[in-house]
């Protein structure tokens, strides 16, 4: 038994409304800043926020969009900045150059870079005109051209000596006031296809790379697995090794998972105080707090995160260990085939958990029943699936075309599933839904091959695994979401 479980005692009716009333989980689709009580940094995180890193890799829910909010308003960045220690963060000025904004103010949305590039405009003459006008904004200098992003994009290219003076005036006077950051995010929605992507995109990274020599300009992309790999064509320009050799992961470990529930515990309106008093009165746990929010403390070890986790939840996933231990049951299921997590299957789970426990099992002695954990898992996986076919269209008529069959399965069974109907299906949905198409099949030119690299987008995506005998599986976050079944595992939804 774990020797600090036995020593926290958390009333399991008011617990249970806390974790009811976890926030909404939804995915970000604004530029608005989220409260600071809701802020939780992982330790890896602190790099990936560092204004000098340019390449940062998430995959969907890590927080690409999340840590854009975040810097993009300056109380909420330079909270980051003194909570987690971030060098250099603190004092710089963040402007967003894409991202969750349709206004086409501060930069142009997705129908404006449609219809410059359907006019001739270069794509690095777009990211050219974005940066110039954020830094003369700032310095409150007169913009050269007039308002409207074609007029701008306009007479940068016909005025390239003069954007490099400006560059390189800004540049100096930016010196003088701090660094600017320029983040761009969601940038799989600048087109529906992978070719136009690709120029787009490697358009801005060329600028980003040639405004590393600048002393106060940087850039810092948000991006998908799969636009970070080195032999796709959005790499090939001279230098690209510079901007990838270092490119940290919004990377989550079920430790922080736990992180993020303790901290909305610590800071909640029915049982903050609670439950800060019982972790300082039975541990060595120190709070801080910091403009109104109670920070998470970094003196919490694995052990103790065990304890708290199984004082909430119980240590089993049933009657006895038989079936698991609660702790490491939660994070194995919720993770995808690469072993990654999102914090949003964590609240979404939890929040489940608790709703199911107060409705089937109201006199549970303990906030969370083990079967409310159960349904919460399968909440969860639910959303990820939904998540998954929002980002990925192409994957929901193949993972639909296997319901019912077992997993592991051999690249003959996935054959016979995905028939050539199927896999035009699956075109068709990344089409009717403007989203990219998988990326290696659609670029794979042998026809004889195709189906090897369909599957090959699927391991990418962690939807996928190959096993020691050279089957494939699928973890369980995907696999009950489709309603695909594997012997002992989670049991789908009916």
């Amino acid at each position: 038994m774990n020797m600090i479980r036995s020593l926290l005692q958390f009333d399991a009716n008011t617990f249970r409304q806390a974790l009811i009333n976890l926030p909404p989980t939804q995915a970000k689709e604004t530029l608005d800043a989220p409260q600071l009580s809701e802020i939780y940094v992982p330790p890896k995180h602190g790099k990936a926020l560092s204004p000098e890193y340019n390449i940062v890799v998430g995959m969907r829910g890590a927080g690409k969009s999340f840590w854009t909010a975040v810097l993009n308003d300056e109380k909420t960045h330079r909270f980051v900045a003194d909570a987690a220690r971030v060098q250099g963060l603190a004092n710089i000025v963040v402007r967003v150059g894409f991202g969750l904004d349709p206004s086409d103010k501060d930069f142009p949305n997705r129908a404006s870079i449609e219809s410059l590039l359907s006019r001739n405009y270069r794509p690095d003459a777009i990211w050219q005109a974005v940066l110039l006008r954020h830094a003369l904004i700032y310095l409150n200098r007169d913009l050269p051209f007039n308002t409207g992003w074609e007029a701008a994009v306009s007479w940068v290219e016909t005025h390239s000596g003069e954007v490099d003076k400006y560059l390189a005036e800004c540049d100096q006077a930016l010196q003088e006031q701090g660094k600017v950051l320029l983040l761009f995010d969601s940038l799989d929605r600048l087109a529906d296809d992978w070719k136009k992507i690709r120029g787009i995109l490697s358009a801005a990274l060329k600028l980003c790379l040639e405004c590393r020599s600048r002393r106060a300009i940087r850039f810092k992309f948000f991006l998908r697995p799969d636009m970070v790999e080195e032999n796709d064509d959005i790499w090939s320009f001279a230098d690209s090794s510079k901007l990838l050799h270092a490119k940290p992961e919004l990377e989550w470990r079920p430790n922080d998972l736990y992180g993020v529930i303790f901290l909305h515990l610590a800071n909640s309106v029915i049982v903050g105080e609670e439950f800060r008093n019982i972790l300082s009165q039975k541990t060595s746990v120190q709070w801080q707090i910091m403009d109104g929010a109670y920070l998470f403390p970094r003196n919490i070890d694995e052990e103790l995160i065990r304890g708290i986790v199984e004082a909430i939840t119980g240590p089993w996933m049933g009657a006895s260990a038989k079936k698991g231990y609660t702790y490491t049951w939660i994070p194995v299921h919720l993770s995808d085939a690469k072993r990654r997590l999102s914090p949003r299957s964590i609240l979404l789970a939890f929040k489940e958990a608790a709703e199911w426990t107060d409705a089937n099992r109201p006199n549970h002695n303990l906030a969370l029943h083990y079967e409310g954990v159960q349904q919460g898992v399968v909440k969860a996986s639910e959303i990820r699936v939904r998540e998954l076919k929002e980002d990925y269209p192409w994957v929901e008529p193949l993972l639909r075309a296997l319901k019912g069959s077992a997993v592991p399965l051999t690249f003959d069974e996935l054959r016979e599933k995905w028939t050539e109907a199927c896999v035009q299906e699956s075109l068709d949905a990344a089409s009717t839904n403007q989203r990219l198409p998988p990326r290696r099949y659609s670029n794979d030119p042998s026809p004889g091959r195709k189906l090897d690299s369909l599957v090959d987008d699927l391991v990418e995506l962690a939807v996928l695994y190959r096993t020691e005998d050279k089957r494939y599986n699928m973890p369980d976050i995907f696999r009950v979401g489709f309603g695909i079944k594997r012997k002992g595992g989670v049991r789908p939804p009916r």
